[in-house]
């Protein structure tokens, strides 16, 4: 009797069970999902996705059917992305854990077994930041994912000041996205290797596939029509011509030439002349261009050393027309640390690496934020590259003396001035690629 004539006793928040929503915190989604965990799964779906649609236009013109999956793979997460902002369901959830695996495992694949199909089969691919930081926030998508299917009110009780602290997380998956698609392994995100050169399966290639040379599209060797082709074969024999007249590297230091950095396995010893003419301000390589590259490699720098190629250079202020077709594919460098001396120009830290103008001015040189365009041409017999094409990046022809493509690591460039292999000297490689 007592019983009943108490007043009714509402529960407190302690009375509740752990997963039910406390006073003040924020209602769950419809559908379930806590909103937090909702907004996380968006942000990481949508930070991969910016990646994924990123690397669309590079692997698309090496394969169609690549970049039309990473075309997919955006579409995809971005729509997952939207849904559970706006209405977010436990399939949903579903779709993106399991969509997050598939993509995590064809990753794991490409690094470790190469693509079983397709121009670049069997090629095993290098882990970059980029793609590394999409992997990452895939394998976050994840667990969130799993997470908003066994637990999905977790988050529900969290207390709007404990929830501010926490949005710092999907904001940190959005800027890790920006960040990525904006460095230089973005710009630089190719296969294996950046001259198209196809590995063979579990093959020990000596270090030539950890050679990189600047920001490029992805480099693939397309069939021209019979015409474009042939006023091709017509530029290209110039250059042969141009090889002829400068074999040695004294005939191009005779010439004006002078060594521009050391020799660099892959990519020679480079040997440069900047008149107007070697410059090309116009971006379109008319005959007399071809007669000035900028620079003329050699296998070595040495006085009776081998021409094996050049690298033409623009000033223009978008990608040059340059050659006939669209098989020539022009590069830049950024964090170019420049020296100049009376014997040439060195590039004591290499390029493309995180160079501070403080390391740039204790050797004496000047900080080059960005170069302008340049493609190199390997069209000279013995070093014409048949590989990835005569607009390869790297020559496999060009190797250090013990034939390895390994170098010193950067820091120690200054005090390698003429070359930078492992083995101290240019050599011919041993062995073929």
């Amino acid at each position: 009797m007592t019983d009943l004539l108490d007043p009714y006793v509402a529960p407190t928040a302690d009375d509740l069970p752990p997963e039910a929503p406390r006073p003040g915190a924020a209602p769950t989604h419809d559908g379930g999902i806590a909103p937090f965990l909702a907004y996380l799964l968006a942000a990481c779906l949508v930070g991969a996705g910016v990646i994924h649609l990123a690397m669309v236009p590079g692997h698309m013109g090496e394969w169609g059917p690549e970049g039309l999956a990473f075309l997919g793979a955006a579409v995809l997460q971005f729509a997952l992305a939207v849904g559970l902002v706006l209405r977010p369901r436990r399939w949903m959830a579903a779709v993106a854990l399991v969509s997050s695996v598939v993509f995590i495992g064809g990753w794991w694949w490409t690094r470790n077994k190469g693509m079983p199909f397709g121009p670049n089969e069997y090629i095993i691919e290098d882990a970059t930041f980029v793609d590394v930081t999409c992997v990452v926030l895939e394998g976050v998508a994840a667990a969130v994912a799993l997470l908003a299917l066994v637990r999905p009110r977790l988050t529900a009780g969290w207390k709007t000041p404990v929830l501010v602290m926490a949005s710092l997380i999907p904001l940190a998956a959005l800027v890790a996205s920006g960040v990525a698609v904006t460095s230089p392994s973005a710009s630089n995100h190719a296969h294996a290797d950046a001259s198209g050169a196809a590995h063979a399966h579990g093959k020990d290639d000596l270090g030539f596939y950890l050679l990189g040379n600047g920001h490029h599209h992805a480099i693939a060797w397309h069939a021209q029509d019979p015409a474009t082709q042939a006023e091709l074969d017509r530029q290209l024999e110039i250059t042969r011509q141009v090889a002829a007249q400068y074999p040695t590297v004294a005939s191009a230091e005779a010439a004006g030439y002078k060594r521009a950095g050391p020799y660099s396995p892959g990519l020679g010893a480079h040997y440069t002349k900047s008149t107007a003419q070697e410059l090309n301000a116009d971006g379109v390589i008319d005959d007399e261009d071809l007669r000035h590259p900028l620079s003329i490699i050699y296998d070595g720098n040495e006085p009776d050393s081998k021409v094996a190629g050049f690298m033409y250079y623009s000033m223009s202020a978008v990608e040059p027309v340059g050659f006939v077709g669209t098989n020539d594919v022009w590069h830049t460098h950024s964090n170019v640390c420049v020296k100049f001396g009376p014997d040439g120009v060195d590039a004591p830290l290499g390029a493309d690496l995180p160079i501070t103008k403080e390391q740039c001015d204790a050797v004496g040189a000047t900080l080059m934020d960005t170069t302008q365009w340049m493609v190199h041409v390997w069209t000279v017999p013995g070093y014409d590259n048949t590989k990835g094409g005569v607009f390869s990046e790297e020559n496999p022809a060009l190797a250090c003396s013990d034939g390895t493509y390994f170098m010193v690591p950067p820091d120690q460039w200054p005090t390698h001035l003429m070359n930078v292999c492992r083995s101290e000297a240019p050599g011919s490689p041993k062995h073929e690629l």
